[in-house]
């Protein structure tokens, strides 16, 4: 990712005991860390909790906002398209938009259906990219089942993979190294943009509330997906979810929140707060 060259010490820092090992406290790159407020009983995004987490750049929410360093999410209906096209038209356009999220699967949905359907969506969001002023970049839409054929099929019918600035998928594993294995296929697939993981947490517990929560494993799967986010050219941005705690039902994010439901750092904040993706 954006490497720069590392600094060099010269002998006589050697000598006083200055470490001369390369990335040994490596600076994560400007924009890579980044986190995700998750709307629940107890609120999303509060200016307080966003204070608390020094390291991120930038934040998202489920909600179409342009608060203080937020990345607006486009919504799934014509409202949030016009509300859109204000937004990137007006006197202060944001720098970059997500588009539609996980537009594949409606949540808790038996079977699975899907929020729009790849002609639907392709449809919607064409006024939007006809009226996209000439500031803010557009991040692709975000399958849930990235491995599936919406994404494919949106392209196809909205002619407009060209408009997009970036790739965007979602990653819930239990181990570094099958997060990994997942984004490297993702990105193989669709190398001709960077890639933005816009979400991702050591998930998929079996139980839906894990007692004692595995910090431990969580604090190192965070540093190690961040460390190797880092050495690719390719990620440009990482969201960690989640900023804030929400119902342990969802185990993606049951072992992986920063502030508790009383706005406490839990074991993870400084953690992540002290990220240097060495």
């Amino acid at each position: 990712m954006r490497l720069t060259s590392p600094m060099s010490f010269v002998m006589p820092m050697a000598i006083l005991g200055i470490s001369t090992i390369q990335g040994a406290a490596a600076k994560c790159s400007d924009g890579l860390v980044n986190v995700v407020f998750n709307v629940g009983d107890h609120g999303g995004y509060t200016k307080q909790r966003w204070e608390k987490i020094h390291s991120a750049s930038n934040w998202l929410t489920f909600n179409f906002g342009l608060e203080d360093k937020q990345i607006p999410m486009l919504g799934n209906n014509k409202t949030a398209v016009d509300d859109a096209i204000d937004a990137v038209t007006g006197p202060n356009p944001p720098d970059f938009m997500l588009t539609f999220n996980e537009p594949d699967n409606l949540y808790g949905s038996h079977p699975r259906k899907a929020i729009l359907q790849p002609e639907e969506a392709a449809n919607l969001i064409k006024p939007l990219l006809r009226k996209r002023g000439n500031h803010t970049k557009f991040i692709a839409p975000v399958p849930a089942f990235e491995k599936l054929t919406w994404l494919p099929e949106f392209f196809g019918n909205c002619s407009c993979q060209d408009a997009f600035s970036a790739y965007n998928v979602h990653i819930y594993n239990k181990t570094v190294d099958e997060a990994i294995t997942r984004i490297k296929a993702f990105n193989q697939k669709w190398n001709d943009k960077p890639l933005w993981i816009t979400e991702i947490a050591p998930g998929q517990y079996t139980g839906a509330c894990p007692n004692p929560i595995p910090w431990n494993h969580t604090t190192e799967f965070m540093r190690d997906i961040y460390a190797w986010g880092q050495k690719t050219e390719w990620v440009h941005k990482i969201f960690w979810n989640s900023a804030n705690e929400i119902s342990c039902g969802d185990t993606n994010v049951a072992a992986s929140f920063l502030l508790d439901f009383d706005n406490n750092p839990t074991p993870l904040l400084d953690p992540f707060n002290e990220l240097t993706c060495s």
